[in-house]
């Protein structure tokens, strides 16, 4: 049957009828579900539109949290100690040319490959790359340095996202520019982790030795001779017979044959010591503040504890090695001064005579605090007029004692020659490590917390917060020692009658009398 012909008059009054039927049952089914306009066209698709992040912050119920006292001292900012790299393309300056290592110099020591240097950077940009530029210019070759990055801020650094107040800031351009590699820890480790990631280093290169140094050290060949500077982190030498002792106390000056940079000197002595046979498991350069470390010997006693992750762990690994024989010895290959300062510009160690050598404490201690340091210093020096008056000089011509910068000569000129510069240098470098044990050993890490920038950043962790955590776990670590061993002195080999096997076996002997008293 024929469809017939709808009229247009009755279809327009149909039409509204229907939208207003359908629009009522809209309506009811939403009164009925309880929803809003709104949440309806929510659920309609919109071409590149993007729903706005809701706001799930919680509504305060309770009293407001008590704060601590904002602190009323602040470091000054931090700076860029090598703006030259820092602010260009410019390439680093020449080194001295009789510091200029010579290619290939490990195989004259009969070694087939260069041991790596491994220094690792947690917090202070200047203080680390201070260190990387005294070894260079020192004579290490820069391709065989490795910063290892270990910041906890993943690549928040390679990719430029931190700034220069943020602590755990590090220029990766400027270390490249300066030639060393960068490697990555892939979270923040303690420092007895540090040391077990070091060695897994050396495993995945194949390396049977390698050398580490701290990022808190100023370093130098003995481009004038014999030294005879007192620095604070000296230890009594250990020599081989006479003329190996001749050789590290009064070693021939640059320019003269014979002449060795700390590098050579550093192959040399792992030279020897293979030569030897010994059971070696670690040299010391002064301290650990540069060390020669045997792979072998530590995997032999199980690394260092990450469980002892600070303080006490070097306690814990020198008394393993000992237990184990694996020998350790301190030996002269350089000048090493353990610092808290910074030189105020670097271009100084690249002999620049257009500046004068002077450092910057990028932590200065309360005026109240530095002034009574100051003066009890003076007190005692009061007794002693002969180093009183060689003190004076010294500050007079280098360096002030609270660690401003001042000229090193009372002309302004520097030498051309970079021997004659390095003198300057040199007692500069052995001034900033007085200063840092100007209070004993009570301010020489204050360095470390020096920075409070970076609020907002990437991983950002408040610094102070930072800092206090770290003594938290240094006397956790310390604690773990003392039930480990059953022993609180840091002379577990030496002081008592342990072997490797009685870790966590014997009880505590301290605080009972002993048989006999």
């Amino acid at each position: 049957m024929a469809l017939l012909p709808v009229n247009i008059r009755t279809a327009r009054a149909i039409l509204p009828i229907f939208f207003a039927v359908a629009l009522g049952f809209v309506l009811f089914y939403m009164y009925a579900v309880n929803m809003s306009i709104g949440s309806l066209l929510s659920g309609i698709p919109i071409i590149n539109s993007k729903p706005a992040s809701k706001d799930e912050t919680p509504t305060p119920t309770h009293d407001p949290p008590r704060y601590k006292p904002t602190p009323t001292w602040v470091p000054p900012p931090v700076f860029d100690p090598l703006p030259l790299l820092a602010m260009s393309t410019a390439e680093p300056p020449p080194i001295p040319e009789y510091n200029v290592p010579r290619p290939d110099m490990h195989q004259e020591y009969g070694l087939d490959r260069a041991p790596p240097l491994y220094i690792g950077f947690t917090r202070q940009w200047p203080m680390l790359l201070q260190a990387v530029v005294s070894y260079i210019t020192a004579g290490w070759p820069a391709d065989n340095i490795y910063v290892v990055e270990n910041t906890g801020a993943h690549n928040s650094n390679r990719q430029g996202k931190l700034s220069l107040q943020n602590p755990f800031y590090l220029n990766h351009t400027t270390l490249q520019r300066l030639g060393v590699h960068v490697v990555q820890t892939p979270v923040l480790l303690s420092f007895a982790q540090l040391q077990n990631f070091f060695m897994s280093q050396a495993y995945e290169s194949d390396h049977r030795y390698y050398f580490y140094s701290h990022q808190d050290v100023v370093v130098f060949s003995f481009e004038d001779g014999p030294d005879n500077n007192q620095r604070p982190g000296d230890r009594p030498w250990q020599f081989y017979d006479k003329e190996d002792e001749v050789a590290a106390m009064f070693p021939n000056p640059a320019r003269q044959p014979g002449y060795r940079t700390i590098y050579e000197n550093c192959l040399r002595e792992l030279n020897a010591t293979l030569e030897m046979g010994e059971r070696w498991g670690q040299r010391w350069f002064q301290y650990d503040h540069l060390a020669l470390v045997n792979r072998d010997a530590m995997e032999a006693v199980g690394g260092y504890d990450p469980l002892i992750p600070y303080y006490n762990s070097d306690c814990d690994i020198n008394g393993k090695l000992a237990m184990g024989g694996w020998t350790l010895r301190y030996r002269r290959v350089g000048l090493i001064n353990d610092v808290s300062s910074v030189v105020t510009n670097l271009e100084a160690f690249y002999r620049n005579p257009s500046i004068t050598p002077s450092f910057t404490d990028p932590n200065p201690l309360p005026p109240e605090q530095e002034a009574k340091i100051l003066s009890d210093k003076a007190e005692k020096e009061a007794k002693e007029k002969a180093a009183q008056k060689e003190a004076a000089r010294i500050a007079a011509e280098v360096s002030s004692e609270d660690g401003n910068a001042v000229s090193a000569r009372r002309d302004g000129m520097m030498p051309t020659d970079p021997v004659e510069y390095f003198r300057i240098l040199n007692k500069v470098g052995v001034d900033m490590g007085w200063h840092k044990y100007r209070d004993h050993d009570n301010v020489r890490n204050t360095w470390q917390s020096s920075q409070r920038g970076g609020f907002g950043e990437p991983f950002y962790y408040d610094p102070l917060g930072f800092g206090r955590a770290f003594w938290v776990l240094a006397e956790a670590g310390r604690e773990v020692y003392r039930q480990k061993w059953g022993h609180r002195d840091c002379d577990i080999a030496e002081g008592t009658a342990l072997k490797l096997g009685d870790q966590w076996r014997v009880e505590k002997d301290w605080g009972e009398k002993k048989e006999g008293e």
